[in-house]
């Protein structure tokens, strides 16, 4: 069975289009042409950027984009489902998401908060219903306290939202899940907003020449002026590695005495 790549070379040559002519038109590297077609997918970086590049490759040539796309699903399924029956074969436990630990963590802790109120409210009102006749009547009426409020479960990103500022002329381009979003060259004093569901990747000619906030926080520096810097990949997972830490009122006291 031919891979994918094979198919799409066969294509290609089979409509006399060069592989230069596909990188003059849609402006990917010759490089990752040359991976793609001969199939080293690990020299692409990412699966959204690879899908983008397969998009654009079957535009180029006159082929259905879908097609194509089924086709790299398919080739990833049966390239997935060898490992997966190895380690089911020898009993390997897959490794639970760090996003499902955190959402257990925050269940049993309400869980257990729960639990504790629940037996400090029945010890309060077992002891307050033993109190004799007299102890009722001579008693004063004491307000009680409210009971301590639960925890909140912490909201779990559900998009990744880019606001980017430029302060020096700037190169810039922006793929939002594998599909380009974005590609300019900016001047100082102009902004953009970007959203993806699951990753930003971000190539730039200039990393010192913008600001950016992330999910409405300050972003932290991706490089020096006159610096170009590629494959800035952001996902749900490790966005916050990209937000600048905030300082908290401790932080704020000592700074000032």
């Amino acid at each position: 069975m031919a891979t994918i790549g094979q198919v799409l070379r066969r294509e290609r040559e089979l409509r006399g289009i060069s592989l230069e002519e596909i990188s003059n038109s849609t402006k990917i590297s010759m490089r990752l042409l040359e991976a793609l077609e001969q199939d080293r997918m690990d020299d692409l970086p990412g699966k959204f950027f690879i899908k983008a590049i397969l998009r654009t490759y079957a535009k180029s040539i006159g082929l259905e984009e879908n097609e194509v796309l089924n086709m790299y699903y398919e080739d990833s399924l049966l390239k997935e489902q060898l490992p997966e029956s190895k380690a089911s074969h020898n009993n390997v436990k897959q490794p639970i998401p760090k996003r499902v630990k955190k959402i257990i963590g925050l269940t049993v802790a309400v869980v257990v908060s729960l639990i504790i109120l629940t037996f400090l409210y029945l010890t309060s009102w077992k002891n307050n219903t033993a109190l004799s006749q007299e102890e009722l009547i001579n008693t004063p009426l004491i307000p009680k306290e409210p009971p301590a409020s639960f925890p909140e479960l912490k909201s779990v990103e559900q998009k990744l939202i880019l606001e980017i500022s430029f302060t020096e002329e700037t190169w810039i381009q922006v793929y939002a899940d594998g599909d380009l979003n974005f590609e300019a060259t900016k001047r100082p004093g102009e902004t953009i907003s970007i959203e993806a569901s699951e990753e930003l990747l971000i190539h730039l000619g200039n990393a010192g020449g913008i600001t950016y906030r992330l999910n409405n926080r300050e972003g932290k520096p991706l490089g020096p002026s006159g610096t170009t810097v590629r494959n800035i990949r952001i996902t749900l997972e490790n966005f916050k590695d990209f937000q600048a830490q905030e300082l908290d009122i401790l932080d704020i006291l000592e700074t000032i005495i």
